[in-house]
């Protein structure tokens, strides 16, 4: 039979032979890697030493192990073995070094690998995932070691699941066939390169709790800042791994507390007679393994209001269940009060994407390393379902309140992969089916009718469509049906994103919802001085002006201060104010002057803000333009330092734009009519660029000029003695 063998150029031929030493695995037990993120899963180490440079000595015509490829390995040596992940391959020898002769099945030639790309499998694994498409058996074997995964450290079972053969059994794995035991090529001469070590990503800080003691917890940080990554996450996103998911025993062991901590509970006890300070004791100081990894990365005033910190730690805030003195001294409802800001203001630091990554990593961390059973037990209790929980009512709230859909689409799909791999043990099964069923619902879930209720009052009519032989309520009603329509369209990412004034990574939207409301604020205003310049004599411009001041007082009893304001702004405008002798004949200058006064800016339209404040339970348009002043300057006021995000300045951001669009859930029972049209028709004439100023100053110095003439006559004839 030809084999090749790497190193050499020509093709020798060598008759296969069979060399089993049964002994290499006899003097020494099973290890477990330290460095496996896993540390459940098991791999053999040989005891016999083999020289660096001969043949195998022992064992060399026999496979010791198979193993799981992990990453990608790709060598132009010619005595190094490339291959790709999810690969399985046979393992015929064990250097010291950690180079390790390998072979794929089926194949003639062994060649080298580093034993840091690859996972040993024990043979029934191996034989599993033989059986599991390729490109899923990364996935299918951590599931599975995480399912089962326990402190092996200080928990002790009955018997491994893997022990080593005496020298009578012969070989570690009792089930290899005979076929894969038959003879195989030499490998050649062990490499003297320097052990490659497989390239962790770097673009998403690591979040694991597999630390060495608590003191390195503390200490540890991300290796690699999120907000100093050059490369968008997009365009280095791997498939999405899958979720560690580990089932609630239904018989829980019996806790080994330690001496130490039984005394102290004790004394507390005894001292107190209280189990409630006890209580209070270990919430405001849970064990190590059980606080946040990233609480040294926040920065807290002595109230307990978060100022500002690192991305990665504001995200561990969102979702971690076990924070010191969180439900003690805060409101109940404050966790979930933060996570609404944070996911109404988190796209102005961070893209959805890094979000949706880190709540993955976090929902896929492992067990501390030195737990015992008890502590293990309380961990995952404690600390690793309740958090994987607060992840899920993320996502929730995410899709169901903040929009996912409209805002991040292409989020939805990879948080269905993700939920998909969330299945029966885990007690998180259900939870995760019912988050994909709002997915489907909210897809393709119909809008609301565009009509409002239907009102049984009666319907005033126009033959002519002439506005002022309309109701002034009517037109007041129907304008605030067509203003509250524009109002329901804004978001809190319309809001946020002219805070800002830029359009960063997660700020993307045009803000058109919001620029068509602030619009019609000021094609209100045109067309309202429209119609009283063209007024043709003195008295005929009073009318229309007592028209509009009805109009208005209609709008401030249905809280339709946008339309209101608008209205009042017109009027009390130069170009309608200097018109003396028009104002001569209106008859509700008091009820303007009423009016008038909620448009003063002193106090921050402090009036406007009273209005609305007393609105919160009737249906109302708000004017907004004192909030989106406020949004502005809340910018000036606080920014980010570093590496670190104000929160301060999100928390405000929040809570003005809650205030804004707080209205937005309360309807009201107008029935749309023949108005409505006449109203569209109206205000689709006037543009957004405002070049109608110009034009209604010159009219109106023409207005004021022929009342000006008129007075004249006016007193001319009155001394005359008509």
């Amino acid at each position: 039979m030809s084999v090749a063998i790497p190193g050499h150029s020509q093709t020798v031929r060598q008759s296969l032979h069979l060399s089993i030493d049964p002994h290499p695995y006899s003097s020494s037990p099973i290890q477990f890697s330290p460095d496996s993120p896993y540390t459940s899963s098991s791999s053999a180490r040989p005891s016999s030493d083999t020289a660096g440079t001969s043949p195998l000595s022992t064992g060399s015509d026999s496979i010791i192990l198979s193993v799981l490829c992990m990453h990608d390995f790709v060598s132009d040596d010619p005595d190094h073995l490339s291959f790709s992940r999810n690969e399985i391959l046979d393992i015929f020898k064990q250097e010291d070094s950690g180079w390790w002769a390998a072979m794929r099945r089926g194949g003639d030639t062994i060649r080298w690998i580093p034993q840091a790309f690859v996972q040993p499998l024990e043979e029934e694994m191996a034989e599993r995932l033989l059986n599991v498409r390729e490109e899923l058996r990364i996935y299918e074997y951590e599931a599975e070691q995480l399912y089962v995964s326990a402190p092996i450290s200080r928990i002790h079972y009955e018997e491994p699941e893997f022990i080593p053969s005496p020298p009578s059994e012969g070989n570690v794995f009792q089930s290899i066939s005979d076929q894969r035991r038959s003879g195989r090529p030499y490998p050649p001469p062990s490499p003297a390169t320097p052990m490659p070590q497989p390239r962790i990503p770097n673009h998403l800080p690591k979040f694991t709790t597999n630390k060495p003691s608590p003191l390195a917890l503390k200490k540890q940080e991300s290796s690699t800042s999120p907000q100093d990554r050059g490369t968008p996450l997009s365009a280095t996103r791997r498939p999405l791994p899958p979720p560690v998911t580990l089932a609630e025993d239904s018989v829980r062991n019996d806790p080994s507390v330690s001496p130490d901590t039984k005394r102290r509970d004790e004394k507390i006890k005894k001292l107190t007679g209280s189990d409630e300070a006890l209580a209070f004791l270990n919430a405001v100081n849970p064990p190590w393994y059980l606080k946040p990894r990233h609480t040294d990365e926040l920065q807290i005033d002595p109230e307990g209001k978060l100022i500002s910190g690192t991305r990665i730690a504001l995200v561990e805030r969102l979702v971690w269940d076990i924070v010191p003195s969180a439900k003690i001294f805060r409101p109940e409802n404050s966790q979930e009060n933060y996570q609404r800001m944070f996911l109404t203001t988190f796209r102005t630091f961070m893209p959805p994407d890094d979000l949706f990554d880190m709540l993955v990593d976090i929902y896929r961390m492992s067990y501390p390393e030195s737990l015992t059973e008890s502590e293990f037990l309380e961990w995952r209790d404690r600390c690793l379902q309740p958090t994987q929980r607060q992840i899920l009512s993320v996502f929730t709230m995410w899709l169901e309140e903040c929009k996912l859909l409209e805002e991040e689409p292409y989020i939805s799909r990879r948080l269905n992969e993700f939920l998909k791999l969330i299945k029966s043990p885990s007690p998180l099964a259900s939870t995760a089916q019912r988050i994909t069923e709002s997915v489907i619902r909210l897809t393709f879930e119909t809008g609301p009718p565009a009509s409002s209720p239907i009102d049984l009052r009666k319907k005033h009519k126009s033959t002519k469509n002439e506005l002022f032989e309309l109701p002034p309520s009517d037109v007041a009603e129907q304008l605030t049906l067509y203003e509250y329509k524009l109002y329901i369209k804004i978001t809190s990412q319309d809001c946020i994103a002219q805070a800002t004034q830029t359009k960063k990574s997660g700020c993307t939207r045009s803000r058109e919802a919001l620029s068509a409301f602030c619009s019609t604020h000021d094609k209100i205003a045109a067309w309202v001085t429209d119609t009283v310049l063209n007024g043709h004599l003195p008295s005929r411009r009073s009318e229309i002006i007592n028209f509009w001041i009805k109009v208005a007082e209609k709008c401030r009893n249905l809280n339709n201060f946008a339309s209101m304001s608008a209205i009042i702004n017109a009027l009390s405008s130069t170009v309608i104010n200097r018109l003396n002798l028009t104002w001569l004949h209106v008859g509700r200058k008091n009820t303007f002057e009423t009016l008038l006064k909620h448009n003063e800016p002193s106090g921050g339209f402090s009036a406007y803000r009273q209005l609305h404040l007393h609105a919160v339970d009737a249906p109302c348009v708000p004017f907004i333009g004192m909030y989106l002043t406020e949004l502005v300057h809340i910018k000036d006021q606080y920014s980010d330092e570093g590496n670190r995000v104000s929160m301060l300045q999100r928390q405000r951001w929040y809570d003005v734009v809650m205030i804004m669009l707080r209205s937005q859930a309360k309807p009201y029972n107008i029935t749309e009519n023949e108005t409505m049209k006449l109203i569209q028709n109206n205000l689709r004439g006037w543009t957004t660029t405002k070049d109608w100023q110009a034009r209604f100053w010159s009219k109106s110095q023409e207005v004021q000029r022929t009342e000006r003439e008129n007075a004249d006559i006016r007193r001319g004839l009155e001394s005359a003695g008509f």
